[in-house]
This record gives structure tokens, sequence and C-alpha cells, in this order.
């Protein structure tokens, strides 16, 4: 008997040892980003620069609501947003561009940089840092679509095979969300809540708001209707499209088929652990009697090169 107990954890090790050793061979080394002495302004900019390997000394991005900014930081020096940068202080970037002897600086060009600060454009930094010894401005346009700016960004960087690798990814995976879109019209009625979970313990929980970008950019093209209008009421304050969710009573009015948590998904489930244990009621509500509630990653037009995955995750729990 103890020959065998032997044998099989000899064996079981051996195993180990050969899975560990097949991790290891298969394992590609990450290839850390080359930082470039220039600051860059806008996060489509940013995130296909991040794509081809290229991260600038400073940038400004809507890091609140972009996740990847989160991991660029630790690369890239964080000089705010582009709102904060252009309006609250105007600044900053010239500053931290004399401080570090930066004269390139390159700035993104869109029709509409942000839903929820429409004047806010990154081409105003342009007129902010006229005093900056040496600038050099340059300029990539997203106005015509993401893969000419690909182009456009690979060509600023001496990237050109790896950006046309890129586009043609990015080409193929926009196809693919194209088709689908003739396939699948669900219908369904949607409420989007975005969790936030302090170290205190505390749970912040907002709605997002109807017109938004997950509207925009997801549920209109699914055929689905955001429902969180039902909840809001005159005297609620929309702050970067969304409203303050409280605590999850009013669901049963709502009543959702299903329920998509952004940020901090724990938050979310949380909270309406919470809101059951109070009203077991809410039970009956058709996303939670039927465990349609999923954590999926937020879209803000930051992350464009991720949209295509993005959007897939979104539809395949939408069409369940």
């Amino acid at each position: 008997m103890k020959k065998i107990r032997l044998l099989l954890i000899v064996t079981c090790l051996s195993c180990m040892a050969i899975l560990f050793g097949l991790t290891c061979a298969n394992a590609t080394p990450y290839k850390a980003p080359e930082k470039i002495k220039a600051v860059m302004v806008g996060d489509r900019l940013v995130d296909v620069a991040l794509k081809l390997g290229v991260v600038a000394e400073g940038m400004a991005v809507r890091a609140s609501m972009w996740p990847k900014a989160d991991e660029i930081k630790m690369a890239s020096q964080l000089l705010g947003c582009p709102n904060y940068v252009t309006v609250k202080h105007p600044e900053t970037i010239a500053n931290f561009m004399k401080e570090r002897g930066i004269t390139r600086l390159i700035l993104e060009k869109s029709v509409k940089f942000c839903l929820y600060k429409k004047k806010v454009n990154p081409v105003k930094v342009a007129e902010l840092v006229k005093d900056v010894p040496g600038i050099t401005i340059e300029y990539v346009d997203f106005s015509s679509g993401v893969v000419p700016a690909i182009s456009q960004i690979a060509e600023l960087f001496g990237k050109q095979e790896q950006g046309h690798q890129v586009a043609a990814s990015y080409a193929k995976a926009m196809k693919k969300v194209e088709a689908s879109l003739t396939k699948q019209k669900t219908g369904k009625r949607v409420l989007v809540l975005n969790g936030h979970y302090l170290a205190s313990g505390k749970t912040f929980i907002r709605v997002e708001a109807p017109g938004g970008y997950s509207d925009q950019y997801i549920l209109n093209p699914l055929g689905c209707k955001n429902v969180a209008e039902a909840m809001m009421t005159d005297t609620m304050k929309v702050s970067k499209g969304h409203v303050s969710g409280g605590r999850l009573g009013w669901l049963d009015k709502v009543k959702p088929d299903v329920i998509v948590a952004t940020g901090d998904g724990f938050a979310v489930q949380l909270a309406l652990h919470k809101a059951l244990q109070k009203n077991p009621a809410l039970a009956d509500v058709p996303a939670i009697k039927t465990g349609s509630v999923y954590s999926l990653p937020f879209y803000g037009d930051s992350s464009v090169l991720e949209y295509p995955q993005i959007f897939k995750q979104w539809s395949a729990a939408l069409g369940q």
C-alpha cells in the first residue's frame, strides 16, 4: 500500500514538473513599452500608442473612466484629464514640459472627445504651451476613423509595419462586430450599475443614465433598452453620465431583464445582496430571478482597440 501511495506521489510530482516545464518553455517575455520624451493628450491616442509599444513621459487622459489608465500610470506620468489640463489648471502641461525639458507634444483630434464634457477638446492644449521653448506639436486625427489614426500614430513613431498589423487586426474584429448586429436584436431591458468598494467596507453604487456610452456603443446597436429612466427623478443630479443608486430599493419598479455591473463587480453584488435581505420581494425582479446579473467592462470610447472584445462580452451576456 505504501509503495502504491509513493508511486502515486512520484507520478503526480512528475506531471507537475512536466507541466511547469511546458509553462516556462511557452511563456513569452513581456516587452516593456518604449518611453519617449513627449507628452500625449487623449485616451484614444495613448491606447493605440501603447499597443504599438510606446508611452510618453507625460499624458492627459480620462483616468477615472478608463481602467487601462491604472496600468499606464506605472510608466507614464498622469497629468490629469483633458478637462483638468485645459480648464481647471491650464498651466499644467506647459509647466511639466519646461521642468522635464520636453519639447514634443502629441494631441488627439476627434469630432466628439467626451460625451460627458462636450466642450473639452485636447487640441486646445496647443494654445496653452506657446511659451515652451522649442515646442513641436503633432496631431493624430480620429475623426475619419480608428484605422487611419493607427497609421498616423505608427508613422509618428516609426512603427509602420506593426501599425499595419494592428490596423488589420482591428478592422477584422470590427467586421465581426458589424456582422453580429444583423443577427442579434435581443430587445432586453437592461440596468447598468457601476460599483465602487472602499477599504472601509462601504459601497457606492451609481446608475448609468440613458444616452451614455453603454447606450451608444452597446445597448442601442443590440436593440436593448436602458431602463434607468424609470428610477430617475427631477432632483437627481447626473454626473459623468451616472446618478446615485442608493440602496437599490427601487429595483422592483424598474424590473430589468438584465443587470450589468461595471467598475467593481463585488460592490454591486454586495449591494444587491443587502437589498434582497431588506426586501426579499426583489427576488422576483426578472434579472435576479433568472440570475441575469453580469460583471462586464465599461466602455467609454477610450479603449478603442479593445472595443470589439468588450462588445463581444456584452453581446454574449445580453444574448442569454
